[in-house]
């Protein structure tokens, strides 16, 4: 701006004023999932256009929106299916390599294994120490080659959190080749939880989700948006469902309590009672039950077997003289007549 005299320029002078908002260097420290400028709306865009045109009819847009859905739910169960069946190989001998190996997803795994793997070529020194702050240098070194760059990690002893002034961790979400470096020298051989960031496990799901923004979990969102709230909910009902899908009794009293609940969440915004509401809900789902069994028409009688069959028959009588054993027409009596 000095050497092309433009420092009267009213909007270069109101971009270099928010430049800690789009400059990378400034907003490192944010985590953004490795994602910089707009590409999450333009990886929407470019999936989108595959599938729909602007010359597509209303119907049209449903239906080809409706596959793009079926087509990404599709790729996330075979990442899925990777990520439970698929291992890649192990590069070396590192603990922390086998150990990340078992909760990363693939995908990650080989961007974390790639930080392992540089940090071989680097070499901690200390460089200061505080009280409760200690800094050490890291910087890269091949036979024949130098690297005048160098990188500052930085390890609280109060809080036991190690920092490095690349800020690959607070913006991608995963240790760096640094960090990892400096594990080595204080012989750390596997990775601490609070550097394992639950999103990119394999078992993300199973889990609440977190607003990075706040900081807070879903389960305390309780004054955030509407999707917070219904992601929270959804997730409360997803696992109460579970657990009552097991058998037929869990789940007929599920939906009994469902019907009160309902009634009882209407009754919250009208002002009503909520405890005669739940009684009286209560009262109504015990009236309707099911129909007592009858006995379907046409119904035959029990079939017996050969065994029973000549029981049944050597204790008949005889219409002509009585006794039992035969039948009229072998009556002994009546053919002595």
């Amino acid at each position: 701006m000095e050497t092309t005299e433009l420092g009267n320029n009213e909007w270069l002078s109101s971009m270099y004023e928010i430049r800690s908002r789009w400059v990378p260097a400034y907003v490192k420290h944010v985590f953004a999932a490795g994602m910089t400028s707009s590409q999450r709306s333009e990886s929407g865009h470019s999936f989108l256009k595959k599938y729909v045109d602007k010359k597509n009819s209303l119907t049209d847009f449903i239906t080809r929106f409706n596959r793009a859905l079926a087509h990404q739910r599709h790729a996330e169960l075979v990442a899925n299916h990777i990520d439970i069946n698929e291992k890649p190989r192990v590069s070396s001998a590192f603990m922390m390599e086998n150990q990340m190996l078992q909760i990363y997803t693939k995908k990650i795994f080989l961007l974390f294994q790639k930080e392992i793997e540089q940090s071989h070529f680097y070499t901690c020194s200390k460089r200061t120490s505080l009280d409760d702050v200690k800094v050490y240098t890291v910087q890269r070194f091949e036979p024949g080659n130098s690297f005048d760059r160098q990188r500052q990690v930085t390890y609280c002893t109060s809080s036991d959190c190690i920092s490095c002034s690349c800020r690959m961790f607070d913006f991608d979400g995963y240790p760096c080749r640094h960090m990892i470096c400096y594990m080595k020298i204080k012989q750390v051989m596997l990775l601490p939880d609070k550097y394992i960031l639950r999103r990119w496990t394999k078992h993300a799901k199973q889990a609440p989700v977190f607003d990075q923004t706040t900081g807070l979990s879903v389960d305390n969102s309780s004054g955030h948006s509407l999707m917070s709230r219904h992601g929270m909910l959804a997730h409360a009902a997803s696992e109460l469902v579970d657990d009552a899908s097991l058998t037929d009794a869990r789940s007929t009293f599920l939906l009994g309590e469902f019907q009160c609940l309902r009634i009882r969440v209407k009754d919250i915004d009208s002002g009503g009672d909520i405890g005669m509401s739940r009684n009286k809900t209560r009262e109504e789902t015990q009236v309707i039950r099911d129909p007592n069994p009858v006995r379907a028409k046409g119904c035959g009688k029990r079939l017996k077997s050969g065994k029973e069959k000549a029981l049944s028959q050597s204790s008949r009588q005889c219409r002509a003289c009585g006794n039992s054993g035969h039948d009229k027409r072998t009556c002994p009596t009546l053919q002595n007549r």
